[in-house]
């Protein structure tokens, strides 16, 4: 088990330190668009949402990428990568164009979510800008995982470094005016993070060309015919994390959107809180990335003992990181909000929704990387209905209820989503967890 906990930590690291640089990002936009105004900083937040509800399920398709390539360069079958990774990029094509339409015609369904015709501008522009770096970070959300499946996640890190690098200086342009740029309020953050999806991208294919660790599968040299199979094998794994990546992720973002009709400071302040907590939700994430690793590689070689003991030495790592969260969260709440805005409506309705973000810290460590771990396996199906049924039929419809009817007391607001959110994981956790000792036994028991 230590030796896992080790092998886990080189792997998690680099994907922590990425993770954060992209929370950082969203930071930065949500940080400079709040210094713009309470309604820069409600449109970015709004933007933000919808972007995220419509890119995580391409990134959940992709996400296959890392176990299967992982599977098989456990079984050393270096030609199987190759194919497989031409077959999804023909599926990247497809993912781009349907992404790109959604965003054009956003005009057309922003006004059902936003009162505020000024918030509404913002986000329209934001979504405008966000919209030119489309190609770049899908693409690149393919060479990632095809990179994590070497188990070679720095390049994705020093990507991310550069891309901050440019996001800051980009946004303190786009949305203040500087050094010639338009001054364009919030919606200039969505300008600034397109030319910082393209930088990243630009960054993980020089890697993919030129690094050695991938000349084993040299996959941009000689182009695979059209092959059903290996489509329908990403197809078959991916889908159901996508669809479960947006069930998860879509809560959030329908919280968003339904407070979009509420008063702009708590609009501005649920942002504060979510994104504070993903700042601190890259922990367990990048554990569960790392799990994915080590899972598929020896499930890829056999060795599926040692498979079932790094799943629960990222379990326990997860509860570590989860009880530093909760202590940050708990002790430091009104000072982190205060970093956000100096609206004091806002810092206290923030500061309380961060002590329920504290709540879920725990039920984190269990979900994120215990789906990391089933990812491995290629176990996806289940944890589908699972999620499903924890988030959409559970949390969704009670922090309605909760947030904005009268039904069981006065409306909590946002105050009654956040409730939701922390029931909901409590029991995708446990879920997920019985699963996870299911599959891992079940396939020892296979393998011996």
């Amino acid at each position: 088990m230590y030796q896992e906990f080790k092998k886990l930590i080189v792997l998690a690291v680099p994907v922590a330190l990425s993770q954060m640089l992209i929370a950082l990002a969203g930071f930065v936009d949500t940080l400079m668009a709040g210094r713009a105004g309470v309604d820069d900083l409600a449109g970015v937040s709004l933007g933000s949402a919808l972007w995220v509800t419509l890119m995580i399920a391409p990134l959940g398709l992709f996400m296959a990428v890392n176990p299967i390539v992982g599977q098989y360069l456990g079984a050393k079958n270096y030609q199987a990568i190759v194919n497989f990774m031409h077959q999804s990029t023909r599926v990247l094509f497809f993912v781009i164009l349907a992404l790109l339409g959604i965003l054009l015609f956003r005009d057309f369904y922003l006004g059902y979510f936003i009162a505020d015709q000024h918030v509404l501008a913002v986000t329209s522009g934001y979504l405008e800008g966000l919209s030119w770096g489309v190609p770049a970070i899908m693409a690149t959300y393919l060479i990632r995982p095809y990179s994590e499946g070497f188990s070679f996640t720095k390049p994705y890190m020093i990507a991310s470094i550069i891309s901050l690098a440019v996001n800051i200086p980009a946004n303190y342009a786009f949305i203040f005016g500087h050094w010639g740029a338009p001054e364009m309020g919030g919606a200039g953050a969505g300008w600034a993070t397109a030319i910082a999806f393209w930088v990243a991208f630009l960054v993980m294919l020089g890697y993919s060309l030129f690094h050695p660790v991938y000349q084993q599968a040299r996959i941009w040299r000689r182009w695979s015919s059209l092959d059903n199979t290996e489509i329908n094998h990403l197809m078959k794994v991916g889908m159901p994390i996508a669809m479960t990546l947006f069930v998860e992720v879509s809560i959030f973002s329908l919280v968003a959107l339904f407070l979009g009709g509420n008063a702009d400071t708590e609009i501005a302040a649920n942002q504060v809180a979510m994104n504070v907590s993903y700042l601190l939700f890259t922990l367990p994430l990048s554990i569960s990335v790392a799990a994915t690793i080590r899972v598929s590689n020896l499930v890829g070689s056999r060795d599926c003992y040692e498979a079932f003991t790094a799943a629960k030495a990222s379990v326990y790592l997860a509860i570590i990181t989860a009880l530093v969260n909760i202590v940050v969260l708990i002790g430091f709440a009104q000072p982190i909000a205060m970093i956000y805005t100096d609206n004091a409506v806002v810092i206290e309705l923030a500061a309380t929704l961060l002590i329920y973000a504290a709540m879920f810290q725990l039920a984190d460590a269990f979900v994120v990387p215990v789906q990391g771990a089933l990812r491995g396996y290629k176990d996806t199906r289940l944890p589908l209905l699972y999620a499903i049924l924890a988030y959409w039929l559970i949390a969704l419809p009670l922090g309605y209820i909760l947030g904005l009817t009268d039904l069981l007391m006065p409306a909590l607001g946002a105050e009654g989503f956040w409730i939701s959110l922390v029931v909901g994981l409590v029991i995708s956790g446990f879920l997920m967890t019985s699963r996870l000792y299911s599959i891992g036994r079940k396939v020892m028991a296979i393998s011996t």
